[in-house]
Protein backbone atom coordinates (compact mmCIF):
# COMPACT_ATOMS: atom_id res chain seq x y z
CA UNK A 1 0.00 0.00 0.00
CA UNK A 2 2.78 2.42 0.95
CA UNK A 3 4.58 1.67 -2.34
CA UNK A 4 1.41 2.46 -4.33
CA UNK A 5 0.98 5.78 -2.53
CA UNK A 6 4.63 6.64 -3.23
CA UNK A 7 4.20 5.85 -6.94
CA UNK A 8 1.03 7.97 -7.11
CA UNK A 9 2.84 10.88 -5.43
CA UNK A 10 5.75 10.62 -7.88
CA UNK A 11 3.40 10.53 -10.87
CA UNK A 12 1.43 13.52 -9.60
CA UNK A 13 4.65 15.42 -9.02
CA UNK A 14 5.88 14.63 -12.53
CA UNK A 15 2.53 15.69 -14.01
CA UNK A 16 2.69 18.98 -12.10
CA UNK A 17 6.25 19.62 -13.21
CA UNK A 18 5.34 18.84 -16.82
CA UNK A 19 2.88 21.72 -16.61
CA UNK A 20 5.17 23.91 -14.58
CA UNK A 21 6.31 27.44 -15.16
CA UNK A 22 8.85 29.50 -13.31
CA UNK A 23 7.67 33.10 -13.27
CA UNK A 24 9.31 36.37 -12.24
CA UNK A 25 7.70 39.81 -12.11
CA UNK A 26 8.92 43.39 -11.86
CA UNK A 27 7.03 46.64 -12.28
CA UNK A 28 3.82 45.71 -10.42
CA UNK A 29 2.38 46.93 -7.13
CA UNK A 30 2.16 43.25 -6.16
CA UNK A 31 1.78 39.91 -7.90
CA UNK A 32 1.43 36.22 -7.24
CA UNK A 33 0.18 32.83 -8.34
CA UNK A 34 -2.94 32.51 -6.21
CA UNK A 35 -3.75 28.91 -7.15
CA UNK A 36 -0.87 26.43 -7.11
CA UNK A 37 -2.96 24.07 -9.22
CA UNK A 38 -2.78 26.67 -12.01
CA UNK A 39 0.87 27.77 -12.01
CA UNK A 40 0.55 29.62 -15.33
CA UNK A 41 -2.17 31.99 -14.04
CA UNK A 42 -0.53 35.07 -12.60
CA UNK A 43 -2.37 37.85 -10.76
CA UNK A 44 -0.88 41.31 -11.35
CA UNK A 45 -1.96 44.24 -9.16
CA UNK A 46 -1.29 47.74 -10.45
CA UNK A 47 -2.26 50.67 -8.25
CA UNK A 48 -1.82 54.07 -9.93
CA UNK A 49 -2.13 56.52 -7.03
CA UNK A 50 -1.05 60.09 -7.80
CA UNK A 51 2.52 59.09 -8.76
CA UNK A 52 3.35 62.79 -9.23
CA UNK A 53 3.76 62.78 -5.44
CA UNK A 54 6.51 60.14 -5.53
CA UNK A 55 9.87 61.46 -4.38
CA UNK A 56 11.59 59.69 -7.30
CA UNK A 57 11.02 57.21 -10.12
CA UNK A 58 13.79 54.99 -11.46
CA UNK A 59 11.88 53.59 -14.46
CA UNK A 60 12.36 50.04 -13.16
CA UNK A 61 10.47 49.80 -9.89
CA UNK A 62 7.16 51.16 -8.62
CA UNK A 63 7.40 54.38 -6.61
CA UNK A 64 6.13 55.34 -3.17
CA UNK A 65 3.49 58.08 -3.41
CA UNK A 66 2.77 57.96 0.35
CA UNK A 67 5.14 60.82 1.10
CA UNK A 68 3.02 62.75 3.57
CA UNK A 69 1.69 65.20 0.99
CA UNK A 70 -1.88 66.37 1.21
CA UNK A 71 -4.23 67.41 -1.56
CA UNK A 72 -6.70 70.28 -1.55
CA UNK A 73 -10.07 68.69 -0.92
CA UNK A 74 -11.94 71.98 -0.77
CA UNK A 75 -11.01 75.65 -0.93
CA UNK A 76 -8.14 76.19 1.54
CA UNK A 77 -8.82 72.78 3.11
CA UNK A 78 -6.29 69.98 2.75
CA UNK A 79 -6.46 66.31 3.61
CA UNK A 80 -4.48 63.08 3.16
CA UNK A 81 -3.94 62.15 -0.48
CA UNK A 82 -4.80 58.66 -1.70
CA UNK A 83 -1.50 56.89 -2.24
CA UNK A 84 0.26 53.60 -2.87
CA UNK A 85 3.64 52.58 -1.48
CA UNK A 86 4.20 50.69 -4.74
CA UNK A 87 2.47 52.95 -7.23
CA UNK A 88 2.73 52.21 -10.92
CA UNK A 89 3.23 55.06 -13.44
CA UNK A 90 2.93 55.47 -17.18
CA UNK A 91 6.56 54.86 -18.16
CA UNK A 92 7.09 51.96 -15.74
CA UNK A 93 7.57 48.66 -17.60
CA UNK A 94 5.75 45.58 -16.38
CA UNK A 95 8.04 42.63 -17.05
CA UNK A 96 7.07 38.99 -16.64
CA UNK A 97 9.83 36.47 -17.22
CA UNK A 98 8.98 32.84 -17.95
CA UNK A 99 11.12 29.74 -17.77
CA UNK A 100 9.19 26.85 -19.25
CA UNK A 101 9.99 23.16 -19.10
CA UNK A 102 8.70 22.83 -22.67
CA UNK A 103 11.74 21.95 -24.81
CA UNK A 104 9.92 22.34 -28.12
CA UNK A 105 9.41 26.12 -28.20
CA UNK A 106 12.94 26.91 -29.43
CA UNK A 107 13.03 30.34 -31.07
CA UNK A 108 9.30 30.83 -31.69
CA UNK A 109 7.77 34.30 -31.70
CA UNK A 110 5.91 35.50 -28.61
CA UNK A 111 2.38 36.85 -29.03
CA UNK A 112 -0.20 38.60 -26.85
CA UNK A 113 -3.95 38.10 -26.97
CA UNK A 114 -7.11 38.98 -25.07
CA UNK A 115 -8.25 35.36 -25.08
CA UNK A 116 -6.64 31.97 -24.67
CA UNK A 117 -7.22 31.37 -28.37
CA UNK A 118 -4.58 33.50 -30.10
CA UNK A 119 -6.12 33.48 -33.57
CA UNK A 120 -8.50 36.41 -33.95
CA UNK A 121 -7.72 37.82 -30.50
CA UNK A 122 -4.14 39.01 -30.89
CA UNK A 123 -3.16 42.43 -29.54
CA UNK A 124 -0.74 44.74 -31.32
CA UNK A 125 1.38 47.49 -29.84
CA UNK A 126 3.82 45.22 -28.02
CA UNK A 127 7.33 44.47 -29.20
CA UNK A 128 8.32 41.18 -27.60
CA UNK A 129 11.55 39.23 -28.07
CA UNK A 130 11.42 35.71 -29.46
CA UNK A 131 11.79 32.67 -27.21
CA UNK A 132 15.36 32.02 -26.13
CA UNK A 133 15.56 28.30 -25.59
CA UNK A 134 12.96 27.78 -22.88
CA UNK A 135 12.82 31.40 -21.72
CA UNK A 136 10.55 34.19 -22.90
CA UNK A 137 9.39 37.52 -21.56
CA UNK A 138 6.43 39.87 -21.62
CA UNK A 139 7.52 43.48 -21.20
CA UNK A 140 5.43 46.60 -21.81
CA UNK A 141 5.02 49.95 -20.13
CA UNK A 142 1.84 50.55 -18.19
CA UNK A 143 0.99 53.20 -20.76
CA UNK A 144 1.09 50.55 -23.50
CA UNK A 145 -0.96 48.18 -21.34
CA UNK A 146 -3.55 50.90 -20.69
CA UNK A 147 -3.87 51.52 -24.44
CA UNK A 148 -4.24 47.81 -25.19
CA UNK A 149 -6.85 47.32 -22.45
CA UNK A 150 -8.68 50.61 -23.10
CA UNK A 151 -8.21 52.53 -19.86
CA UNK A 152 -6.50 55.82 -19.05
CA UNK A 153 -4.57 57.36 -16.16
CA UNK A 154 -6.53 60.62 -16.30
CA UNK A 155 -9.75 59.13 -15.08
CA UNK A 156 -12.64 61.57 -14.73
CA UNK A 157 -15.58 59.17 -15.03
CA UNK A 158 -16.30 55.85 -13.37
CA UNK A 159 -15.02 53.18 -13.45
CA UNK A 160 -11.43 54.12 -12.63
CA UNK A 161 -10.17 50.59 -12.37
CA UNK A 162 -11.19 46.99 -12.68
CA UNK A 163 -9.86 43.65 -13.83
CA UNK A 164 -8.57 42.73 -17.29
CA UNK A 165 -6.93 39.63 -18.69
CA UNK A 166 -4.08 39.20 -21.14
CA UNK A 167 -2.52 36.01 -22.46
CA UNK A 168 0.99 35.68 -23.83
CA UNK A 169 3.26 32.88 -24.97
CA UNK A 170 5.06 31.30 -27.92
CA UNK A 171 2.98 31.00 -31.08
CA UNK A 172 3.08 28.65 -34.03
CA UNK A 173 0.61 28.43 -36.92
CA UNK A 174 -1.36 31.30 -35.37
CA UNK A 175 -1.89 29.36 -32.13
CA UNK A 176 -0.41 29.45 -28.64
CA UNK A 177 1.88 26.47 -27.99
CA UNK A 178 1.49 27.36 -24.34
CA UNK A 179 0.52 30.58 -22.60
CA UNK A 180 0.69 32.50 -19.34
CA UNK A 181 -2.51 34.16 -18.15
CA UNK A 182 -2.12 37.64 -16.69
CA UNK A 183 -5.07 38.65 -14.53
CA UNK A 184 -4.49 42.39 -14.17
CA UNK A 185 -6.23 44.26 -11.37
CA UNK A 186 -5.74 48.00 -11.75
CA UNK A 187 -7.01 51.08 -9.96
CA UNK A 188 -6.43 54.70 -10.97
CA UNK A 189 -6.45 57.68 -8.59
CA UNK A 190 -5.21 60.98 -9.98
CA UNK A 191 -5.12 64.61 -8.90
CA UNK A 192 -3.53 67.78 -10.16
CA UNK A 193 -5.60 70.69 -8.84
CA UNK A 194 -8.90 71.37 -7.12
CA UNK A 195 -10.50 72.56 -10.36
CA UNK A 196 -9.42 69.48 -12.36
CA UNK A 197 -12.18 66.85 -12.45
CA UNK A 198 -9.94 63.91 -11.58
CA UNK A 199 -11.10 61.43 -8.95
CA UNK A 200 -8.51 62.17 -6.24
CA UNK A 201 -10.99 64.14 -4.14
CA UNK A 202 -13.81 61.58 -4.25
CA UNK A 203 -11.32 58.79 -3.52
CA UNK A 204 -9.66 60.89 -0.86
CA UNK A 205 -12.39 61.11 1.72
CA UNK A 206 -15.19 59.15 3.35
CA UNK A 207 -17.99 61.17 4.91
CA UNK A 208 -18.84 60.88 8.59
CA UNK A 209 -22.01 58.82 9.18
CA UNK A 210 -23.51 59.52 12.61
CA UNK A 211 -25.72 56.77 14.03
CA UNK A 212 -29.48 57.18 14.07
CA UNK A 213 -30.11 53.90 15.91
CA UNK A 214 -27.99 52.29 18.59
CA UNK A 215 -28.88 48.61 18.59
CA UNK A 216 -27.70 47.86 16.01
CA UNK A 217 -25.77 50.98 15.04
CA UNK A 218 -27.09 52.33 11.75
CA UNK A 219 -26.82 55.61 9.87
CA UNK A 220 -28.86 57.28 7.16
CA UNK A 221 -25.74 58.85 5.60
CA UNK A 222 -24.24 56.96 2.65
CA UNK A 223 -20.47 56.72 2.89
CA UNK A 224 -17.45 54.50 2.37
CA UNK A 225 -14.72 53.36 4.69
CA UNK A 226 -15.06 53.24 8.46
CA UNK A 227 -17.40 56.20 8.75
CA UNK A 228 -18.20 56.04 12.49
CA UNK A 229 -16.16 54.50 15.31
CA UNK A 230 -14.95 54.80 18.88
CA UNK A 231 -11.63 53.75 20.40
CA UNK A 232 -11.12 52.13 23.82
CA UNK A 233 -7.79 51.82 25.60
CA UNK A 234 -5.92 48.55 26.14
CA UNK A 235 -2.50 47.54 27.39
CA UNK A 236 -0.08 48.87 24.74
CA UNK A 237 -2.98 48.82 22.31
CA UNK A 238 -6.36 50.35 21.52
CA UNK A 239 -9.61 48.72 20.43
CA UNK A 240 -12.16 49.69 17.78
CA UNK A 241 -15.70 49.50 19.13
CA UNK A 242 -19.16 50.88 18.28
CA UNK A 243 -18.50 51.35 14.58
CA UNK A 244 -20.37 51.66 11.29
CA UNK A 245 -18.85 50.46 8.01
CA UNK A 246 -19.60 52.26 4.77
CA UNK A 247 -18.94 49.30 2.47
CA UNK A 248 -22.17 47.44 3.18
CA UNK A 249 -22.30 43.67 3.30
CA UNK A 250 -19.30 43.09 1.04
CA UNK A 251 -15.88 44.81 1.10
CA UNK A 252 -15.85 45.73 -2.58
CA UNK A 253 -15.21 49.12 -4.18
CA UNK A 254 -18.38 50.02 -6.12
CA UNK A 255 -16.29 51.99 -8.64
CA UNK A 256 -13.67 49.39 -9.57
CA UNK A 257 -15.30 46.17 -8.26
CA UNK A 258 -11.95 45.41 -6.62
CA UNK A 259 -11.90 43.98 -3.12
CA UNK A 260 -10.92 46.09 -0.14
CA UNK A 261 -8.26 44.02 1.62
CA UNK A 262 -7.66 46.06 4.77
CA UNK A 263 -8.96 48.71 7.06
CA UNK A 264 -5.94 50.90 7.78
CA UNK A 265 -5.83 52.88 11.03
CA UNK A 266 -3.42 55.78 10.60
CA UNK A 267 -2.60 57.43 13.90
CA UNK A 268 -0.66 60.21 15.63
CA UNK A 269 0.27 60.87 19.23
CA UNK A 270 -1.49 63.88 20.70
CA UNK A 271 1.03 66.50 21.70
CA UNK A 272 0.72 68.42 24.94
CA UNK A 273 -1.45 71.47 24.38
CA UNK A 274 -2.84 70.22 21.05
CA UNK A 275 -6.53 69.60 20.55
CA UNK A 276 -7.93 66.28 19.40
CA UNK A 277 -9.10 67.85 16.14
CA UNK A 278 -5.67 69.35 15.45
CA UNK A 279 -4.10 65.95 16.10
CA UNK A 280 -6.50 64.21 13.72
CA UNK A 281 -5.83 66.81 11.06
CA UNK A 282 -2.07 66.34 11.46
CA UNK A 283 -2.32 62.71 10.30
CA UNK A 284 -1.00 62.14 6.78
CA UNK A 285 -0.66 59.17 4.44
CA UNK A 286 2.87 58.68 5.79
CA UNK A 287 1.83 58.53 9.46
CA UNK A 288 2.21 55.30 11.47
CA UNK A 289 -0.52 52.80 10.71
CA UNK A 290 -1.98 49.43 11.59
CA UNK A 291 -3.66 46.98 9.22
CA UNK A 292 -6.87 45.14 10.05
CA UNK A 293 -8.10 42.56 7.58
CA UNK A 294 -11.66 42.67 6.28
CA UNK A 295 -14.00 39.70 6.17
CA UNK A 296 -17.18 38.82 4.30
CA UNK A 297 -18.82 37.55 7.49
CA UNK A 298 -22.19 39.16 8.10
CA UNK A 299 -22.17 41.23 11.28
CA UNK A 300 -18.45 40.72 11.83
CA UNK A 301 -16.64 42.69 9.09
CA UNK A 302 -13.24 43.03 10.79
CA UNK A 303 -10.77 40.21 11.36
CA UNK A 304 -9.49 41.99 14.48
CA UNK A 305 -10.46 44.97 16.58
CA UNK A 306 -7.17 46.07 18.06
CA UNK A 307 -4.28 48.34 17.12
CA UNK A 308 -1.05 47.03 18.60
CA UNK A 309 2.37 48.58 19.09
CA UNK A 310 1.35 51.62 21.16
CA UNK A 311 3.06 52.90 24.30
CA UNK A 312 1.32 52.91 27.65
CA UNK A 313 0.70 56.02 29.66
CA UNK A 314 2.67 56.30 32.89
CA UNK A 315 2.23 58.17 36.14
CA UNK A 316 4.55 60.83 34.71
CA UNK A 317 3.13 61.16 31.20
CA UNK A 318 -0.13 60.43 29.43
CA UNK A 319 0.15 58.88 25.95
CA UNK A 320 -2.90 59.62 23.84
CA UNK A 321 -3.25 58.37 20.27
CA UNK A 322 -5.82 59.62 17.76
CA UNK A 323 -6.87 57.49 14.79
CA UNK A 324 -7.88 58.22 11.21
CA UNK A 325 -9.25 55.22 9.26
CA UNK A 326 -8.82 54.54 5.54
CA UNK A 327 -9.27 51.57 3.21
CA UNK A 328 -6.67 49.67 1.19
CA UNK A 329 -7.83 47.99 -2.01
CA UNK A 330 -6.45 44.90 -3.74
CA UNK A 331 -3.81 46.95 -5.58
CA UNK A 332 -2.46 48.38 -2.32
CA UNK A 333 -3.89 51.90 -2.74
CA UNK A 334 -4.95 53.75 0.42
CA UNK A 335 -8.16 55.70 -0.06
CA UNK A 336 -11.33 56.93 1.64
CA UNK A 337 -9.73 58.64 4.63
CA UNK A 338 -12.41 59.68 7.11
CA UNK A 339 -13.32 63.33 6.64
CA UNK A 340 -12.26 65.20 9.79
CA UNK A 341 -11.74 68.42 7.84
CA UNK A 342 -15.45 69.26 8.13
CA UNK A 343 -15.67 69.67 4.36
CA UNK A 344 -19.30 68.61 4.39
CA UNK A 345 -21.00 71.09 6.71
CA UNK A 346 -23.81 68.79 7.84
CA UNK A 347 -23.57 65.65 9.96
CA UNK A 348 -20.06 66.37 11.21
CA UNK A 349 -18.66 64.83 14.41
CA UNK A 350 -19.31 66.61 17.66
CA UNK A 351 -16.46 67.52 20.00
CA UNK A 352 -17.35 64.50 22.17
CA UNK A 353 -17.27 62.18 19.15
CA UNK A 354 -13.87 63.54 18.11
CA UNK A 355 -12.61 62.74 21.63
CA UNK A 356 -13.73 59.13 21.23
CA UNK A 357 -11.48 58.74 18.15
CA UNK A 358 -8.56 58.77 20.59
CA UNK A 359 -7.39 56.43 23.37
CA UNK A 360 -4.74 56.46 26.09
CA UNK A 361 -3.27 52.95 26.49
CA UNK A 362 -2.52 51.91 30.05
CA UNK A 363 -1.37 48.74 31.80
CA UNK A 364 -3.99 49.41 34.47
CA UNK A 365 -6.77 49.35 31.87
CA UNK A 366 -5.49 46.42 29.82
CA UNK A 367 -8.44 44.87 28.03
CA UNK A 368 -8.30 41.10 27.62
CA UNK A 369 -4.92 41.28 25.90
CA UNK A 370 -2.49 38.42 25.40
CA UNK A 371 -1.20 38.91 28.96
CA UNK A 372 -4.13 40.53 30.78
CA UNK A 373 -7.57 39.26 31.73
CA UNK A 374 -7.96 42.47 33.62
CA UNK A 375 -11.02 41.78 35.82
CA UNK A 376 -9.44 38.49 36.94
CA UNK A 377 -6.14 40.30 37.39
CA UNK A 378 -7.76 42.78 39.75
CA UNK A 379 -9.32 39.92 41.74
CA UNK A 380 -6.19 37.78 42.00
CA UNK A 381 -3.79 40.71 42.42
CA UNK A 382 -1.36 39.77 39.62
CA UNK A 383 -1.58 39.33 35.86
CA UNK A 384 0.99 36.51 36.14
CA UNK A 385 -1.13 34.35 38.45
CA UNK A 386 -1.00 30.74 37.26
CA UNK A 387 -4.79 30.36 37.27
CA UNK A 388 -5.14 33.21 34.81
CA UNK A 389 -3.13 31.24 32.25
CA UNK A 390 -6.07 28.80 32.14
CA UNK A 391 -8.50 31.61 31.27
CA UNK A 392 -6.18 32.98 28.60
CA UNK A 393 -5.75 29.61 26.93
CA UNK A 394 -9.49 28.95 27.06
CA UNK A 395 -10.11 32.36 25.49
CA UNK A 396 -7.61 31.74 22.68
CA UNK A 397 -8.88 28.25 21.84
CA UNK A 398 -12.61 28.45 22.43
CA UNK A 399 -13.67 32.12 22.26
CA UNK A 400 -11.55 33.83 19.57
CA UNK A 401 -12.34 31.35 16.75
CA UNK A 402 -16.14 31.52 17.08
CA UNK A 403 -18.70 34.27 16.48
CA UNK A 404 -20.39 33.94 19.88
CA UNK A 405 -17.00 34.03 21.56
CA UNK A 406 -16.06 37.14 19.60
CA UNK A 407 -19.34 38.77 20.59
CA UNK A 408 -18.53 38.10 24.24
CA UNK A 409 -15.01 39.51 23.84
CA UNK A 410 -16.32 42.67 22.17
CA UNK A 411 -18.83 43.11 25.03
CA UNK A 412 -15.97 42.64 27.47
CA UNK A 413 -13.82 45.19 25.63
CA UNK A 414 -16.54 47.79 25.99
CA UNK A 415 -17.63 47.24 29.59
CA UNK A 416 -14.65 45.65 31.30
CA UNK A 417 -12.53 48.69 32.13
CA UNK A 418 -15.27 50.29 34.23
CA UNK A 419 -16.02 47.02 36.00
CA UNK A 420 -12.36 46.44 36.85
CA UNK A 421 -11.98 49.97 38.20
CA UNK A 422 -14.97 49.57 40.54
CA UNK A 423 -13.83 46.11 41.68
CA UNK A 424 -10.32 47.36 42.43
CA UNK A 425 -11.73 49.97 44.81
CA UNK A 426 -13.63 47.45 46.96
CA UNK A 427 -11.97 44.57 48.86
CA UNK A 428 -15.26 42.72 49.35
CA UNK A 429 -15.99 42.91 45.63
CA UNK A 430 -12.51 41.51 44.84
CA UNK A 431 -13.14 38.58 47.19
CA UNK A 432 -16.57 37.84 45.69
CA UNK A 433 -15.19 37.97 42.12
CA UNK A 434 -12.27 35.71 43.07
CA UNK A 435 -14.55 33.06 44.56
CA UNK A 436 -16.95 33.34 41.61
CA UNK A 437 -14.13 32.82 39.13
CA UNK A 438 -12.89 29.57 40.70
CA UNK A 439 -15.61 27.28 39.25
CA UNK A 440 -15.27 29.03 35.88
CA UNK A 441 -11.52 28.38 35.92
CA UNK A 442 -12.14 24.76 36.94
CA UNK A 443 -14.57 24.30 34.04
CA UNK A 444 -12.11 25.90 31.61
CA UNK A 445 -9.32 23.62 32.86
CA UNK A 446 -11.42 20.51 32.33
CA UNK A 447 -12.39 21.59 28.81
CA UNK A 448 -8.72 22.21 27.99
CA UNK A 449 -7.71 18.87 29.52
CA UNK A 450 -10.34 16.33 28.46
CA UNK A 451 -8.38 13.44 30.01
CA UNK A 452 -9.13 14.83 33.46
CA UNK A 453 -12.74 15.30 32.40
CA UNK A 454 -12.89 11.62 31.46
CA UNK A 455 -11.23 10.56 34.71
CA UNK A 456 -13.56 12.64 36.84
CA UNK A 457 -16.56 11.55 34.78
CA UNK A 458 -15.53 7.91 35.12
CA UNK A 459 -14.95 8.30 38.83
CA UNK A 460 -18.35 9.94 39.22
CA UNK A 461 -20.03 7.14 37.26
CA UNK A 462 -18.34 4.44 39.36
CA UNK A 463 -19.28 6.27 42.54
CA UNK A 464 -22.87 6.53 41.39
CA UNK A 465 -23.00 2.78 40.63
CA UNK A 466 -21.46 1.95 44.00
CA UNK A 467 -24.03 4.04 45.83
CA UNK A 468 -26.82 2.50 43.79
CA UNK A 469 -25.67 -1.03 44.69
CA UNK A 470 -25.46 -0.15 48.37
CA UNK A 471 -28.99 1.19 48.17
CA UNK A 472 -30.25 -2.12 46.78
CA UNK A 473 -28.53 -4.14 49.49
Amino acid sequence: MAQRLLIICVLLTQAFLAYGFSLSVTGASSSGVLDTASPSVLTINGGYAIPSQCASKDGVNPCNSCTGNNIELATSTNGPAPCNENSIYEELPLTVGVTSDNTTIGTLSVGVATASEYSGNSVSGFSLAAVNGQNYTFSATWSQIATALSFTFTCTTSPCGGSKTLYFGPIKDDKFIEHVTLKINYSVVNYSALATPYNGITKGQAHWCPPVTTNPLTSNVASKGLCYFQMYPGDEKAYITDFITGWGSSPVDPDTSLTYNNLVMFYAEKASGSSVLDTLRSITNASPKAFIGLTTTSGDPLSSYKVNGLENSTTDATKTYCFLPALQDATGTYQYFLDVQKIVSTDQPTAEQFEKMCASPSEVVGVLSDKDCFIATVAFGSRNHVLLDVLREFRNRYLHPYSLGKDFIKFYYKNGPGWAKRISENELAKAVVKVSLLPIIAFAYLVLNPLWLCILGGAGFLGYRSLKRRGRS
